[in-house]
């Protein structure tokens, strides 16, 4: 099959980043009119950091349908450029999750105290999207034998997202890690 013949769907990927892109600036410009007393810069950060990401989404994917409409260019190419689009989205996406967590987390923590309530706000989020990325790995790679562990992309993301809830956990015991 030819570059011509070839059809290459990112278009539905572009606008979703497109999206998210509008979905990060207006939730940085909200948090900042009533800011938590603490977290606001981790989550800041995140947020500024996967906006980053998801630009970069927008702009692989772009390339991707570029390229898939010349002439002389391999399909090997072009998935490189959608594959980095792919991570890029994702570990955007973990990096908003994470900016969720802990401001979800911290905003509870300011109204209702060291109440345990503030703790399972991130532990149920947390074990809610884990559970949707395990479902959706299942039916990503059905007939494929444990495929769906062995997902490094995934794995990765629910490791960074790990990492965030032992932090949420260690600040909720007032366990330092830093003296």
């Amino acid at each position: 099959m030819s570059n011509q013949e070839q059809k290459i769907n990112v278009k539905d990927w572009i606008t979703l980043s497109t999206v998210m892109i509008g979905a990060v600036l207006t939730i940085l410009a909200l948090i900042w009119q009533v800011a938590p007393p603490s977290g606001i810069v981790t989550a800041t950060f995140l947020l500024m950091v996967s906006f980053i990401f998801f630009v970069n989404s927008v702009s692989a994917n772009s390339k991707a349908a570029f390229e898939a409409n010349l002439e002389e260019v391999s399909e090997e190419r072009i998935n490189r450029f959608v594959t980095f689009a792919e991570y890029s989205f994702g570990l955007g996406f973990t990096l908003i999750i994470m900016g969720f967590t802990i401001l979800g987390y911290e905003y509870l923590l300011n109204y209702v105290g060291h109440e345990l309530t503030a703790l399972l706000l991130p532990i149920i989020f947390l074990g809610t999207t884990w559970v949707i990325i395990f479902i959706y790995n299942l039916i990503n790679y059905f007939g494929k034998p444990l495929s769906a562990l062995r997902s490094l992309k995934r794995n990765l993301w629910i490791l960074l997202e790990l990492f965030c809830l032992v932090a949420i956990i260690l600040d909720f015991f007032q366990i330092l890690l830093i003296p």
